[in-house]
This record gives C-alpha cells, structure tokens and sequence, in this order.
C-alpha cells in the first residue's frame, strides 16, 4: 500500500489504462508573444515584431515533458518576420516527435478578408495540429462570419476513429452566434465521434455553449478538473474561460486538466481519452 491507501496492483492497473489513453493538449500559444494577459502588456507592441527570444523551445520543452499524442495549437505563426521566417507547426512537429501535422491560415481565401494574405504577418497566422497519428479526411470549412473563419477538419485512428474540429471564434458575440450555428451544422454531418476545440471567445461566459452541447452529441467534461482554477484566461490570473475541448459521447475522457503554463495570455487543456 501506499500512502494514499493504493495497492501495487491498482497502481499498476492505473498505469495501464494511461498507457492506453490518447493524450491531447489544446493550447493557444498567441504566436509565441509572451504576454500573460495583464493589460498594459498589450501595449508593447513591439512583441508583434520581435517576440521574446527561445519562448517556441520553452513551449516544446514544457509539452514534451507532457508527451500528448495530439496537439492542436491556435494562434500559431507560419513563417512571417516574427517567427524569423520559421514555420512554428512544423518546427514545433519536429520538436515533440510527432511527425504528422495541419496548418491552414486562419483568413477566408476569397472576398475582401483575401487582402490578409498580402499583409506581413497577417499573412502568416494560422491554426495548426500535429499528431502521432495519421491524418485523414482533412477539410478546410469556411465559416460565414467573423474575421477568422478557418475551422480545420481531420479525422485519425487512435485506434479507433475520431474526427477532430479545431477552430478559433469571433470577438463579436453576435457573430459568435451564427459561427456556433454553423459549427452545429458542420458537427451533426460528421457521423463518428468528434473532438471539437480551440479558442471560442466566450466573454460572457459558458452559456454561450448551452445551445451547441443541446444541439449536439458533445459533452463539456470540464468538472473531472479537480482543481480550483477551470478558467483559462488571462493566464496571470484566470476570471474567464474562452477555451474548451468538447467531446462526444463515444469518447469517454479520463481526465481533463486546465494546465498552470505561463508562456500566452491563454493557459491550455489537456485531456485523456479512449473510444468506446
């Protein structure tokens, strides 16, 4: 026995049931800026151009120590003069061992929000997903509304078959609204379970979701957190939660953690999984 009371043998069980687990980390690095979310740090403005230095290798080290099978990253360069011309998915995939990876630019590709893609540095901001795991069936949904409007679609076998949606919502509610209608459409014609995550924006609170999880088969499983802090934002001193992994009923989640990383204004998810 332990001191907890748990025997070697339960202990031994626990380790395996982990060992079977698929280990995800949702994470909005906020294009390696370094700013916690006090808010004058907003005004260094200056950090857009030229972030803190080795602040991609902190993140890699802290993620490795976590060893996930998928990491899905919001707010993540793609090579612009901030990153100093390095691709961040790519380099972050290469870092962690997890060789396959997705990055799509988060800007529609047609009408006048095209004109990101000539900007510098705009032109380079993306969402992203890397994986121990194949992927398959990957699409590229173009939402209607908003300014970010990308939500990445890729389905992988870990072993069994789940799809996963990574999307980063509008500021506006009001647009936030019609995105969710949208991500209800999208999540209802996908027929095995799905992983929906990333960045929502809900400033004014969980009640955002209400109609998503009602109109859906996804579950919130934030309350297996069994720590104090189930907020992810600002990561200096958390009073809202704008980030969430929700799951569907087919995926039953072991553990869900809000995890105390200092290196964005966002702190990031983690969660354990299996597949019924």
């Amino acid at each position: 026995m332990n001191k907890n009371g748990e025997s070697s043998y339960k202990r031994l069980r626990r380790k395996q049931e982990i060992k079977r687990m698929t280990r995800l980390v949702c994470y909005n690095i906020e294009y390696c800026e370094g700013i916690e979310g006090r808010w004058y740090e907003y005004l260094y403005f200056w950090k857009i151009f030229f972030p803190p230095k080795h602040l991609d290798w902190k993140i890699i080290k802290a993620l490795n120590k976590l060893k996930a099978d998928i990491i899905a990253l919001v707010e993540i360069d793609t090579g612009s003069i901030r990153s100093r011309g390095r691709d961040e998915v790519k380099y972050i995939a290469k870092k962690t061992g997890l060789r396959n990876f997705i990055e799509k630019i988060k800007y529609p590709i047609n009408g006048w929000l095209s004109l990101f893609y000539y900007v510098p540095i705009l032109d380079k901001q993306a969402n992203g997903v890397i994986s121990k795991y194949k992927f398959h069936d990957v699409k590229y949904h173009v939402l209607h509304e908003g300014t970010k409007r990308m939500v990445i679609e890729a389905s992988v076998n870990c072993p069994k078959k789940i799809t996963l949606l990574i999307c980063h919502l509008a500021l506006g509610s009001n647009t936030r609204k019609e995105q969710i209608d949208e991500l209800i459409k999208i999540i209802n014609g996908i027929k095995n379970p799905v992983i929906l995550m990333g960045d929502f924006n809900t400033f004014k609170g969980e009640k955002e979701i209400k109609k998503l999880l009602n109109k859906t088969h996804l579950n919130d499983k934030i309350k297996l957190d069994s720590e104090d802090i189930l907020l992810t934002e600002p990561s200096w001193s958390p009073y809202r939660r704008l980030d969430y992994i929700l799951t569907s009923r087919e995926i039953n989640v072991r553990n869900y953690k809000i995890l105390n990383y200092h290196f964005s204004d966002h702190l990031p998810l983690m969660i354990d999984f299996d597949v019924k």
